[in-house]
């Protein structure tokens, strides 16, 4: 058995690929996001924390991959990251567009949509990870009523 401690960090500045993906349309200054998260963990399982807030959660694998499944796994965390950082930028872009969201569905229809999904994923710090890796991304946003 081991155990592990690792801290992470963070920055993503904004402001250097401002011309590429600029998050709001606040001064460039202010959006630099700092992150920082601890880990400690034994095996497969490891708990993780962020310095100064109350947040923690666990995360364990696959029994597959020698876990106990107890926890979610860092793919499943991975992918609700993307899912939730796609609805906080997308709250962000409809507020800077003019868009009207209701339970997550849009007023957007057609080409307003369409521009409407294109600026989220540009701007989504997570989708851009995702895009940027190398694996295979693909995403369905579907515009219903409100």
């Amino acid at each position: 058995m081991f155990s592990t401690r690792l801290t992470t960090t963070l920055l993503v500045p904004a402001a250097r690929q401002a011309a590429r993906r600029q998050f709001t349309t606040t001064p460039t200054r202010l959006q630099t996001l700092p992150v920082k998260v601890t880990g400690t963990g034994t095996g497969t399982l490891q708990n993780v924390s962020v310095p100064g807030k109350p947040y923690n959660f666990t995360a364990d694998t696959y029994p597959v991959l020698g876990g106990a499944d107890s926890a979610p796994s860092p793919v499943v965390y991975s992918l609700a990251s993307l899912s939730a950082c796609n609805q906080v930028t997308g709250s962000v872009v409809a507020s800077n567009h003019g868009i009207k969201l209701g339970k997550w569905d849009t007023d957007a229809e057609g080409e307003k949509f369409d521009k409407f999904v294109s600026e989220v994923e540009r701007r989504c710090p997570i989708t851009q990870l995702f895009k940027l890796s190398g694996v295979r991304y693909e995403s369905e946003w579907v515009n219903e009523k409100l």
